[in-house]
């Protein structure tokens, strides 16, 4: 595995990524927006005083883009870097010094030859323009891993190495060890039209990856040969480590949760702010596999859907139920004890299945 070590200013890393020669949604790289206010100002003021900003990590690569050069539209092969430990750094430089927000209001002074510059609560461009020169001259120094000479087993032991003392949720750390086909693979579900459009996930719940952990969750559920103890953060990483060594039942499974995604996307014509809650969405995925093989049209499920949530949080008081259910008991406190989340998935399920067969008479 190649290393090449260059420092760049961070005019010349605003640059690059402004032209797409850095790229940030590597597999395994956590999601933008991580960092709160305060921290970033603190990264710009540490810039601007001249204090020590830790290295930034970049896989090298080499793709085929096309490219308009007088006139022309051509394939060239160019030089691009992902970066594996750096994302939220170099995008705060870059979206400060692009006007995109301005310090927070407790940023400290900084120094600059003997002279005080108040920096608090301003933008980049209306900082002084010694401070200005400051920030945007400072240098980097950058580790790029060749692409070429490393396997995505040491890429993933690196991305591993370099986050495990940092403030990464476990299910972002599990993405690592899953390795880059299925982070990729979650990656791209996650952006599923469910989860985007319809599904309840707070923007803070989808930086930390939680729309994936629901996805793994419902995996976890379904995978007969793995015996899980619960459903905790914890329980779900040990369970993305399985994936390398039983990649082809992990294909069946995600196929089938895909499907399941597909089918909820055209049964839903709204967003769902129930059942599509972290906690409800892997029993909803099931039910709906269950559905799907029960031949249950989407206008069916939706029917089913709008019955279950008046059984399980009625929408007002005295509502007319058809059938009732006991999920509310396996919710609540504890939630991620195991006989729980079972609890949830099979009272669920019944419910779903007895009322396809009382109301809809589908099975006579």
């Amino acid at each position: 595995m190649e290393i090449k070590n260059i420092s760049w200013n961070v005019k010349q890393l605003v640059t690059m990524s402004d032209k797409g020669k850095i790229k940030f949604d590597y597999p395994i790289q956590r999601s933008g927006g991580q960092w709160k206010h305060l921290q970033q100002s603190y990264l710009i003021h540490s810039l601007a005083q001249n204090y020590p900003i830790p290295p930034v990590y970049f896989l090298g690569v080499k793709e085929e883009v096309m490219v308009e050069k007088k006139g022309e539209v051509k394939r060239e092969i160019v030089d691009l870097r992902y970066v594996l430990d750096g994302k939220q750094r170099i995008l705060t430089m870059k979206n400060f010094v692009e006007g995109f927000f301005r310090l927070h209001e407790d940023t400290p002074e900084v120094t600059i030859d003997d002279e005080k510059f108040e920096i608090a609560g301003k933008f980049y461009s209306e900082l002084d323009e010694e401070v200005q020169d400051m920030i945007i001259s400072r240098t980097i120094v950058t580790y790029t891993i060749d692409g070429e000479t490393a396997t995505d087993e040491e890429i993933e032991d690196l991305f591993f190495r370099m986050n495990n003392g940092l403030a990464l949720t476990t299910q972002q750390k599990a993405k690592a060890l899953m390795g880059v086909e299925w982070a990729k693979r979650l990656n791209e579900l996650g952006q599923h039209k469910l989860i985007q459009e319809y599904s309840s996930f707070s923007k803070t719940q989808l930086k930390a990856d939680s729309h994936l952990t629901a996805i793994i969750q419902t995996m976890m559920m379904l995978d007969d040969s793995y015996e899980y103890k619960d459903v905790t953060q914890g329980t779900i990483s040990d369970y993305s480590s399985t994936f390398k060594d039983d990649p082809e039942r992990k294909r069946e499974l995600l196929e089938k949760v895909q499907q399941a995604m597909d089918y909820l996307a055209e049964a839903f014509d709204r967003k769902e702010t129930l059942l599509l809650r972290k906690v409800h969405f892997p029993m909803t995925l099931i039910t709906a596999i269950k559905a799907k093989e029960m031949v249950v049209s989407g206008d069916e499920f939706n029917e089913w859907a709008f019955e279950f949530k008046e059984a399980f949080k009625p929408s007002k008081e005295n509502a007319s139920i058809l059938l009732e259910t006991d999920y509310e008991k396996y919710t609540g406190a504890g939630s991620t004890k195991k006989e729980k989340a079972v609890g949830r998935m099979n009272e669920m399920l019944r419910h779903m299945e007895k009322y396809m067969k009382l109301y809809n008479k589908r099975f006579k």
